[in-house]
């Protein structure tokens, strides 16, 4: 190869890769006026090539649409305005990368952003436990009879299932009364189990479920079966984001759902704070294999579903990963079978779940718990505005309304939103906060302030219930292992088991219902290796200074 060319090949590469790095499209404001406002720094002649190029194929379909040039011409007309569009959506796709991936200056940018735009209220006697030895227990799998999962590699294909299907992420609907199961609707001896954050990973998942006992023993990867007859599992939030196996995991857990629920038992699923940063649009802890498996898992088959069967429809994300961001918005492919079924907080027996905390000032404000999950289940429900429907993808005309109408949609969403759901980190909503939980594995920052808190609560719902509710169940916040504090009021279960977290050690939290000899509760944590630890080993107490 002559040195000239080869010098004159690398000069030329290095001037084209510095314009790229140096000059991506960026979303400046997205913030501060709530909304996508950008500032194209790429050259004037790109971005007027593309808007040139669509002005030409729209004018010719206009033109050829009204001269009746027959079906030939039409139909090359759609492929080129499909073309277009295809590539004005790869366009933009690549030049929002440094934006939708999320950097760490990002970070914090949205975080503001979620903070500002979300108005919340100033936030403002302990169960006997002792051993529980079941009659009939079953051993859980030793810690090597699960290692063999960990070189499951292929994709999980279900026997009962069409993965890129909704109806199997369907959990069974909303009944009055689901989300306040009180104590005196439920039988003595019945098991109440909760599980932490799941995160994408499906090993996780798997494990908390062998250690609580609600599967049997034959459950596969690929083939989960109830075998926990009436017990009840609430799973509290954050399946989503941090690991590759999202849909996997909520698969998994749907299908338990729908067994249980005919089996006499109930399968319980919280929304955690990353489910409500996807049906926002903001992917900012999303992992890479996860990204792909929502891609290839419902991209096909969302495109068969929208315009006409091509990708037009992923125009109006802006490259905003369209699947992912259709899959959980509101109205969205899985609001319908999941989303809109799912609690903020739930009450089973002696017992509140949520995943950040909850405080008498939340319930005060939202009209009690049944009336906050009912908010929850009308925004997930309702479809977004026509302005925002538009599958179709001729609305566009430029790579600008491209970005403004993904903008109003995320501005949109963000609005219209639950306050319940709404904060970022240090927020004091229910999917937010860590008033109770943190730091980790001690009493919180402010024990005194909290214990109020947590007091006041489980005051104001046992008077909506109508019974005692005597305890605070929640995940959000990592701890090394399952703990109490605050008097055994607050049952911090997040034990950060998720690969894309801390790689923690599955445990569960086992509650018997009146399965004491006084009727009280007894409450145990449930490991991997069988063993059934009592609560009284695994409380955090305060030593104040003499």
């Amino acid at each position: 190869i002559n040195i000239n060319t080869f010098l004159v090949s690398l000069l030329t590469f290095f001037t084209v890769l510095v314009s790229v790095i140096g000059s991506p499209l960026r979303f400046n404001s997205f913030h501060k006026s709530k909304s996508i406002s950008t500032s194209i720094s790429t050259s004037n002649s790109m971005r007027n090539q593309w808007n040139n190029r669509l002005q030409q194929v729209l004018l010719q379909q206009s033109r050829s649409s009204g001269s009746g040039s027959g079906n030939a011409n039409t139909k090359s007309n759609l492929s080129n305005i499909l073309n277009t569009h295809n590539a004005v959506q790869a366009f933009v796709q690549q030049n929002c990368r440094s934006y939708f991936t999320g950097t760490n200056s990002n970070y914090k940018y949205n975080y503001k952003y979620i903070k500002n735009n979300h108005q919340h209220h100033p936030s403002a006697a302990a169960a006997t436990t002792t051993t529980f030895s079941p009659s009939s227990s079953r051993s859980s799998p030793s810690p090597s009879s699960l290692q063999v999962f960990s070189r499951f590699t292929t994709k999980p294909t279900f026997i009962d299932d069409n993965p890129s299907s909704p109806s199997s992420y369907s959990i069974p609907p909303y009944e009055p009364n689901d989300d306040i199961i009180a104590p005196s609707s439920i039988q003595p001896n019945t098991r109440i189990v909760s599980i932490g954050d799941v995160h994408g990973d499906i090993l996780a998942l798997y494990k908390f479920l062998t250690a609580s006992q609600l599967i049997h023993p034959n459950s596969t990867l690929t083939n989960p079966i109830w075998d926990g007859g009436d017990s009840i599992l609430v799973q509290c939030g954050d399946i989503l984001d941090r690991g590759p196996n999202e849909l996997f995991c909520l698969r998994y857990i749907s299908s338990l759902a729908r067994q249980a629920q005919t089996a006499g038992g109930k399968v319980l699923i919280l929304h955690g704070n990353h489910e409500i940063l996807n049906s926002n649009g903001l992917f900012h802890y999303t992992d890479q294999n996860g990204d792909e498996e929502i891609e290839s898992t419902f991209g096909q088959e969302m495109d068969k579903s929208k315009s006409e069967g091509s990708k037009r429809w992923r125009i109006q994300y802006a490259g905003n990963q369209p699947s992912r961001w259709n899959a959980f918005e509101p109205g969205g492919w899985l609001s319908e079978p999941l989303l809109k079924h799912m609690n903020v907080a739930v009450v089973v027996g002696r017992t509140l779940f949520v995943h950040g905390g909850l405080t008498k000032d939340h319930l005060v404000k939202y009209g009690g718990l049944s009336e906050m999950n009912a908010s929850v289940r009308k925004w997930y429900g309702t479809p977004l505005p026509e302005e925002y429907q538009n599958d179709d993808g001729y609305k566009f005309k430029t790579v600008d309304e491209v970005i403004q109408n993904a903008n109003a949609r995320a501005k949109f969403i963000s609005k219209t939103q639950p306050e319940c759901l709404g904060g970022g980190i240090g927020s004091a909503s229910p999917v937010w906060m860590r008033d109770y939980s943190s730091p980790a594995d001690a009493v919180p920052k402010q024990p005194q302030r909290a214990q109020k808190m947590i007091d006041d609560c489980l005051e104001e719902i046992s008077s909506e219930v109508g019974e005692g509710v005597v305890r605070v169940v929640m995940g959000h916040t990592p701890q090394s292992k399952i703990n109490s504090a605050l008097q055994n009021k607050a049952w911090r279960i997040d034990v950060g088991a998720s690969k894309g977290v801390m790689n923690g050690t599955p445990e569960v939290l086992e509650i018997i219902h009146c399965g004491g000899e006084n009727g009280e509760d007894i409450i145990n944590i449930l490991t991997v290796e069988g063993e059934r630890i009592p609560a009284v080993e695994r409380q955090t107490i305060e030593i104040p200074f003499l």
